[in-house]
Protein backbone atom coordinates (compact mmCIF):
# COMPACT_ATOMS: atom_id res chain seq x y z
CA UNK A 1 0.00 0.00 0.00
CA UNK A 2 1.29 3.48 -0.90
CA UNK A 3 1.15 6.10 1.83
CA UNK A 4 -0.83 9.21 0.94
CA UNK A 5 1.04 12.34 1.98
CA UNK A 6 -0.40 14.88 4.40
CA UNK A 7 -0.49 18.41 3.01
CA UNK A 8 0.36 21.51 5.01
CA UNK A 9 -2.30 24.16 5.57
CA UNK A 10 -0.53 26.43 3.02
CA UNK A 11 -0.54 23.65 0.41
CA UNK A 12 -4.22 22.92 1.03
CA UNK A 13 -5.14 26.61 0.71
CA UNK A 14 -3.15 27.00 -2.53
CA UNK A 15 -4.78 23.93 -4.09
CA UNK A 16 -8.26 25.05 -2.96
CA UNK A 17 -7.65 28.50 -4.47
CA UNK A 18 -6.34 27.07 -7.74
CA UNK A 19 -9.33 24.73 -8.03
CA UNK A 20 -11.79 27.53 -7.23
CA UNK A 21 -10.30 29.99 -9.71
CA UNK A 22 -9.85 27.33 -12.37
CA UNK A 23 -13.47 26.26 -12.09
CA UNK A 24 -14.99 29.73 -11.98
CA UNK A 25 -12.70 31.34 -14.58
CA UNK A 26 -12.82 28.36 -16.90
CA UNK A 27 -16.60 28.07 -16.72
CA UNK A 28 -17.03 31.81 -17.22
CA UNK A 29 -14.71 31.86 -20.24
CA UNK A 30 -16.50 28.90 -21.82
CA UNK A 31 -19.94 30.45 -21.33
CA UNK A 32 -18.83 33.86 -22.70
CA UNK A 33 -17.26 32.25 -25.78
CA UNK A 34 -20.00 29.71 -26.45
CA UNK A 35 -23.16 31.61 -25.46
CA UNK A 36 -22.23 35.24 -24.79
CA UNK A 37 -21.90 37.47 -21.73
CA UNK A 38 -25.66 37.65 -21.11
CA UNK A 39 -25.78 33.93 -20.39
CA UNK A 40 -22.82 34.23 -18.02
CA UNK A 41 -24.64 37.02 -16.19
CA UNK A 42 -27.78 34.87 -16.02
CA UNK A 43 -25.77 32.02 -14.46
CA UNK A 44 -24.32 34.44 -11.88
CA UNK A 45 -27.79 35.70 -11.03
CA UNK A 46 -29.07 32.17 -10.54
CA UNK A 47 -26.06 31.15 -8.43
CA UNK A 48 -26.41 34.28 -6.29
CA UNK A 49 -30.03 33.40 -5.51
CA UNK A 50 -28.98 29.98 -4.23
CA UNK A 51 -26.09 31.40 -2.22
CA UNK A 52 -28.35 34.02 -0.66
CA UNK A 53 -30.85 31.32 0.38
CA UNK A 54 -28.00 29.37 1.96
CA UNK A 55 -26.64 32.43 3.80
CA UNK A 56 -30.12 33.27 5.06
CA UNK A 57 -30.58 29.72 6.38
CA UNK A 58 -27.26 30.09 8.27
CA UNK A 59 -28.31 33.46 9.69
CA UNK A 60 -25.61 35.33 7.72
CA UNK A 61 -28.04 37.92 6.38
CA UNK A 62 -26.93 41.15 8.08
CA UNK A 63 -23.98 43.27 6.93
CA UNK A 64 -21.73 42.12 9.79
CA UNK A 65 -22.64 38.44 9.52
CA UNK A 66 -22.24 38.55 5.72
CA UNK A 67 -18.77 40.10 6.06
CA UNK A 68 -17.76 37.62 8.78
CA UNK A 69 -18.93 34.65 6.72
CA UNK A 70 -16.88 35.59 3.66
CA UNK A 71 -13.88 36.66 5.77
CA UNK A 72 -13.91 33.30 7.53
CA UNK A 73 -14.08 31.35 4.27
CA UNK A 74 -11.45 33.51 2.55
CA UNK A 75 -9.05 33.34 5.48
CA UNK A 76 -9.38 29.66 6.31
CA UNK A 77 -10.05 28.02 2.95
CA UNK A 78 -7.89 30.22 0.74
CA UNK A 79 -5.38 31.92 3.08
CA UNK A 80 -6.46 35.52 2.43
CA UNK A 81 -5.46 38.37 4.74
CA UNK A 82 -8.79 39.90 5.78
CA UNK A 83 -10.28 42.27 8.35
CA UNK A 84 -13.89 42.94 9.31
CA UNK A 85 -15.37 45.90 11.13
CA UNK A 86 -18.89 47.18 11.62
CA UNK A 87 -22.24 46.24 13.04
CA UNK A 88 -25.64 44.90 12.00
CA UNK A 89 -26.40 47.99 9.84
CA UNK A 90 -23.07 48.51 8.06
CA UNK A 91 -19.89 46.45 7.80
CA UNK A 92 -16.60 46.57 5.95
CA UNK A 93 -14.89 43.47 4.63
CA UNK A 94 -11.32 44.47 3.86
CA UNK A 95 -9.67 41.88 1.63
CA UNK A 96 -6.13 43.16 2.18
CA UNK A 97 -4.65 40.22 0.26
CA UNK A 98 -7.26 38.21 -1.61
CA UNK A 99 -5.65 34.82 -2.21
CA UNK A 100 -7.91 33.82 -5.11
CA UNK A 101 -7.14 37.11 -6.90
CA UNK A 102 -3.45 36.33 -6.54
CA UNK A 103 -4.03 32.88 -8.06
CA UNK A 104 -6.17 34.35 -10.87
CA UNK A 105 -3.34 36.69 -11.83
CA UNK A 106 -0.83 33.81 -11.72
CA UNK A 107 -3.05 31.55 -13.85
CA UNK A 108 -3.74 34.39 -16.29
CA UNK A 109 0.01 34.74 -16.73
CA UNK A 110 0.16 31.04 -17.63
CA UNK A 111 -2.47 31.40 -20.35
CA UNK A 112 -5.79 30.82 -18.57
CA UNK A 113 -8.39 33.26 -19.98
CA UNK A 114 -8.58 35.45 -16.86
CA UNK A 115 -7.07 38.72 -15.71
CA UNK A 116 -7.07 40.32 -12.29
CA UNK A 117 -9.48 42.98 -13.52
CA UNK A 118 -11.89 40.40 -14.98
CA UNK A 119 -11.69 38.34 -11.83
CA UNK A 120 -12.49 41.32 -9.58
CA UNK A 121 -15.39 42.39 -11.82
CA UNK A 122 -16.84 38.87 -11.74
CA UNK A 123 -16.38 38.58 -7.99
CA UNK A 124 -18.00 41.90 -7.10
CA UNK A 125 -20.51 42.64 -9.89
CA UNK A 126 -21.18 39.08 -10.94
CA UNK A 127 -21.44 37.60 -7.46
CA UNK A 128 -21.22 39.66 -4.25
CA UNK A 129 -23.54 42.51 -5.30
CA UNK A 130 -26.11 39.96 -6.48
CA UNK A 131 -25.92 37.83 -3.33
CA UNK A 132 -26.16 40.92 -1.11
CA UNK A 133 -29.09 42.22 -3.17
CA UNK A 134 -30.93 38.94 -2.70
CA UNK A 135 -30.52 39.43 1.06
CA UNK A 136 -31.89 42.98 0.90
CA UNK A 137 -28.41 44.46 1.39
CA UNK A 138 -26.33 46.82 -0.73
CA UNK A 139 -22.67 46.25 -1.45
CA UNK A 140 -20.05 48.60 -2.85
CA UNK A 141 -16.38 47.86 -3.40
CA UNK A 142 -13.17 49.77 -3.82
CA UNK A 143 -10.45 47.82 -5.57
CA UNK A 144 -6.90 47.75 -4.22
CA UNK A 145 -3.70 46.31 -5.64
CA UNK A 146 -4.08 42.98 -3.81
CA UNK A 147 -7.81 42.79 -3.15
CA UNK A 148 -10.70 45.06 -2.34
CA UNK A 149 -12.63 46.74 0.42
CA UNK A 150 -16.34 45.86 0.43
CA UNK A 151 -18.90 47.96 2.27
CA UNK A 152 -22.15 46.13 3.02
CA UNK A 153 -25.21 48.05 4.25
CA UNK A 154 -28.86 47.44 5.07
Amino acid sequence: MVEIPELSKDEIQKIASEMFVGLTAGTGAFIRQKFGPDVEDELGTMAAQGCAMNLKSMGADTPLKYALHYATVSKNLHGSDVEVEGDEKSAILNMKMYATLKVAIELGGMGMPVSGEDYCHGCIDGYHKKVAGNLGLSLDATFTENGCRMTIRT
